[in-house]
């Protein structure tokens, strides 16, 4: 790993002052798992459901608990799961994943996030805005292990291929190296399935949570649950037709985690959003607090569900080689 010319995190008092501060400590939140983005600033750190081991829900304040359905993932436990790691942005935190895109070793390495983890200035993307070949200042830590001994990889991002919050919460991020220079540093990436879950479908999901957790703590998790049936999630001005429910325990920073298939082991969805309890006298479909539409517009929250996005249509737009292409004729994401 040292032939390659990575940026290194330290252990720099500063580094990691500036990192954790923007991990959930006194910053504003705007979108429920967004971190730091433009709006109106919570005082309290903002979170979505989290479930106790018999999956019944438990207050966000339980969060440092030993109650939480999560477990603190070691190297030796989750080797198979290093190319999952921090998007750090410079209002805030979200996990991404390195996904597995084509057979040509020598095409460019690829991160999944989500949309609402890839606004400019600090400003979500537009309800109806698709965001294609943005340049970008973000960075991608992976090996993010509580026990992982030697210097992180800080792998700068190139630029946004795709990002948007319009039906779907997704961004697509190129990075600096390729997929031969991330294999041979031992990164793995995870393949995304062609086809949506099942219904009560097994899931694990990792990612790193932050928002309101101890910093000894704030490093890759995995919880299990299974995928509910899907919903039409509105919240403030976004809407989201095809979202998975799910109970798997959720807080902020886990913002686009992969929502793996246990029976499969391949990614079938991508966390994005839930309930946070702070915001139980809002009104319904307002941020933080999304809501489910139903027939006849009939609207309703239920705090005891999270939510994730589908993620079966973006192998369509990668090439045989593994580039993306938005217009390639198969690609069957959106277009601008």
């Amino acid at each position: 790993m040292s032939q390659m010319q990575f940026q290194i995190l330290t252990n720099h008092p500063s580094r990691r002052e500036r990192f954790l501060s923007k991990a959930g400590w006194n910053i504003c939140a705007n979108l429920l798992l967004t971190i730091g983005v433009s709006g109106s600033c919570l005082g309290d750190p903002v979170s979505a459901a989290i479930f106790d081991r018999s999956g019944r829900k438990i207050p966000d304040r339980e969060v440092n608990s030993d109650l939480v359905n999560w477990q603190m993932l070691s190297t030796a436990a989750g080797r198979k799961y290093n190319g999952i790691g921090v998007i750090d942005i410079d209002y805030g935190v979200c996990t991404g994943f390195l996904i597995a895109t084509g057979i040509h070793p020598d095409t460019p390495a690829y991160v999944l996030t989500n949309g609402h983890c890839q606004g400019r200035a600090g400003k979500l993307p537009g309800d109806r805005e698709i965001i294609v070949d943005r340049s970008s200042k973000t960075n991608f830590i992976v090996n993010y292990f509580h026990d992982f001994k030697p210097d992180r990889l800080t792998i700068p991002v190139k630029r946004i291929v795709y990002g948007t919050m319009k039906n779907n919460d997704i961004a697509i991020l190129e990075l600096t190296k390729t997929q031969r220079e991330l294999a041979k540093a031992g990164i793995n990436p995870l393949q995304i399935d062609l086809k949506p879950p099942d219904l009560g479908e097994p899931l694990i999901v990792v990612g790193v949570p932050s928002e309101g957790l101890k910093e000894e703590l704030t490093f890759l998790h995995a919880t299990t649950c299974q995928t509910g049936e899907l919903a039409n999630v509105k919240e403030d001005i976004y809407h989201w037709k095809h979202s998975i429910r799910h109970q798997c325990s959720i807080v902020g920073g886990m913002s686009g985690s992969p929502m793996i298939s246990l029976k499969k082991m391949r990614v079938v969805g991508i966390i994005n959003t839930g309930v946070n309890d702070n915001a139980s006298k809002q009104p319904q479909c307002s941020l933080n607090r999304p809501c489910e539409v139903g027939k006849h517009g009939f609207v309703q929250t239920f705090p005891q569900e999270n939510y994730g996005q589908l993620v079966d249509r973006i192998p369509t737009c990668f090439d045989r080689r593994g580039i993306f292409n938005l217009y390639q004729p198969n690609c069957q994401l959106e277009r601008p």
